[in-house]
């Protein structure tokens, strides 16, 4: 039996809405979720799972439609939907009424539900959302639906609002996999088992790293799965540290270099740390016209203190007492190490001893 496992499309999402790209985003997300149908259609896939927020928002029967429609391009597998907490399904939404054309069925909110398909001998448990959260401790008590069948658990949830499970309890449920969504960031829970596919896209600014879906193959009851990036688009932080003889011109040509080497259609945050000599300020808005540049984001950044030197060298005076009374703290506690280093500042800067 051969199964794909993806969540959080989103579809209708303007990601960075206002941004150049969000419209492109758009339609990226949606491209995107079209090449993973013709992945399942081309490796002739069993089952498709999709662990809930297809959509960003309830959807319309338009978009049921639309995707309906693209579902239908897979001859020999059969989807399973559940509704997250985005694209939640109340009882009189067009998603709870939607009748599919193509071979997809979308579990109901009412109650747990399981559909079990003899022809792959594999049973899938789950439910929709049916509201914005739900705080329930579902997941760490439901058990597998069939005996003797591959028994797969379909779920949206890992936060305090969202279904909050305990994963120990997961690893070691008896169900043969888990197929989880939600969190945007993928997570095998445990190997080939329990694991959160990710979004296929990243639709924040926080959404670094990967993003794509889970391909599993069940040869004799054994499950082996490999995680494959689709996302078109990543998110980056570009983390420039700025020398005392690194001059305006130079940070400029710096950056544009490393956003050519890594990728212009990524979007990127850029961290800038440290000063030259004549304290310039850095202006990006060259680059920000030429490239996906979400933010800049300056931190000056703060030469560190020899503490033992400045102790032993005002041992006598207000800098040692100073020294003395904080430095316990100073390695590992950043707001003490921020108050020594604004008290350095002002002690050494304006000569009270």
């Amino acid at each position: 039996m051969k199964f794909i496992h993806m969540a959080d499309v989103h579809l209708g999402i303007q990601p960075d809405k206002g941004k150049p790209w969000s419209k492109d985003r758009e339609q990226e997300i949606k491209d995107t979720f079209v090449k993973v149908i013709d992945d399942a259609q081309r490796q002739q896939v069993d089952l498709l799972l999709i662990a809930g927020d297809l959509f960003h928002m309830p959807p319309s029967e338009g978009m049921l439609r639309d995707v309906d429609y693209i579902l239908s391009r897979l001859t020999a597998t059969k989807t399973i939907i559940i509704a997250g907490n985005h694209d939640y399904m109340k009882p009189d939404s067009p998603m709870a009424n939607y009748r599919f054309s193509s071979k997809t069925i979308c579990l109901s909110a009412e109650k747990i539900n399981n559909v079990y398909m003899k022809d792959i001998n594999t049973c899938v448990t789950g439910f929709s959302y049916n509201n914005k959260e739900n705080t329930e401790d579902i997941l760490n008590h439901i058990k597998p639906a069939k005996q003797g069948a591959f028994n797969i658990l379909l779920a949206h949830g890992g936060d305090a609002k969202h279904l909050p499970f305990n994963k120990k309890n997961l690893k070691e449920s008896n169900f043969d996999y888990v197929a989880l969504g939600h969190i945007h960031k993928p997570e095998v829970i445990k190997e080939n088992q329990v694991i959160n596919c990710g979004s296929l896209e990243p639709i924040d600014h926080t959404d670094t790293g990967a993003r794509g879906y889970i391909y599993g193959e069940v040869v004799d009851g054994i499950v082996k799965t490999q995680f494959v990036p689709v996302a078109k688009r990543a998110y980056m932080n570009l983390l420039i540290n700025i020398k005392p003889d690194h001059s305006p011109a130079m940070i400029l040509d710096l950056v544009d270099r490393q956003i050519r080497n890594i990728g212009e259609r990524n979007i990127y945050r850029i961290l800038v740390k440290g000063h030259n000599h004549n304290h310039d300020v850095f202006d990006f808005s060259s680059l920000v016209a030429k490239y996906n540049i979400y933010e800049v984001v300056t931190e000056e950044s703060r030469d560190e203190y020899d503490l033992n030197q400045l102790y032993q060298e005002n041992q006598d005076n207000l800098i040692g007492k100073f020294i003395n009374q904080l430095s316990d703290n100073y390695y590992n506690d950043e707001v003490c190490r921020k108050a020594i280093h604004y008290g350095l500042d002002v002690l050494l800067k304006t000569g009270d001893k």
